[in-house]
């Protein structure tokens, strides 16, 4: 396993990203930061596109040699990286049968959305205050799904990405923001304080989200675990559609 620097030398394979394509083309694109492993640095063909936060696909003719490479860097992933590998895969039962041979890896599924339109208007309220994220408010942010989830710092985040949050005396209620962002596509993540949860705040910043990225041109985009239920129900409040699923990977351990 080969880490490429000369990202063009995968161009032939990029055809080949069916599954949250936001996430590597986002590193392709220089937008977002991650890492690119080959299985030869002249002509490869087979690649690893692992983004910053974990998220990873696997591109083109792949062997079991490939896959093994591939769960021991899961099991122990190398610096650059949130801690973890969660590896998007196609419905594909060979490759699925490579990767749970390993005692380590487990899978799950994931939600498939598309975007079928707006169906939820922003109220106005006397409350709170609908933001965009800024330095000023960045540090309010508390939870797992905010910037730093998928952003190394507060610097990257507001020069490549952007975001909408909730704010009542000086607390954040709740958040969305571009999660993974690239040329054409923006995957909105969204955390609500705890607390807050229930009281449709989720539902304020992420309609608000989808409104801006349509705005800027690109598209929405929502992907979770089918065992989330909580926010398979926001993305189809805001107009998004289930059209199917797909597996997932990450470690037991």
């Amino acid at each position: 396993m080969i880490k490429l620097t000369d990202y063009g030398k995968i161009d032939h394979l990029l055809d080949r990203i069916k599954i949250e394509k936001v996430y590597p083309l986002s590193v392709l694109e220089g937008i977002q930061k991650g890492e690119i492993f080959v299985d030869n640095d002249e002509t490869p063909a087979a690649a690893l596109i692992w983004h910053y936060c974990g998220f990873a696909n696997i591109l083109g003719a792949y062997d079991e040699s490939f896959i093994e490479k591939t769960m021991k860097m899961m099991q122990d992933p190398p610096e650059g990286h949130s801690g973890r590998m969660a590896l998007q895969a196609e419905n594909d039962r060979r490759l699925e049968d490579m990767i749970l041979k390993t005692p380590i890896a487990a899978g799950y599924e994931r939600y498939i959305f598309e975007f079928a339109g707006e169906k939820f208007s922003i109220p106005q309220t006397q409350e709170t205050e609908l933001k965009e994220i800024t330095a000023e408010n960045y540090g309010l942010m508390k939870g797992k799904i905010i910037p730093a989830f998928s952003w190394p710092d507060k610097e990257e985040f507001l020069k490549n990405g952007f975001g909408y949050c909730l704010i009542k005396d000086g607390h954040m209620l709740a958040c969305a923001f571009a999660s993974g962002i690239s040329k054409d596509y923006v995957d909105i993540g969204v955390e609500t304080a705890e607390e807050c949860r229930g009281k449709g705040y989720g539902k304020i910043v992420s309609a608000k989200m989808a409104k801006e990225i349509l705005r800027r041109g690109q598209t929405p985009v929502w992907d979770c675990d089918t065992r989330n239920e909580a926010s398979m129900r926001l993305a189809c409040s805001i107009g998004f559609k289930i059209v199917g699923t797909h597996p997932w990977y990450t470690s037991k351990f």
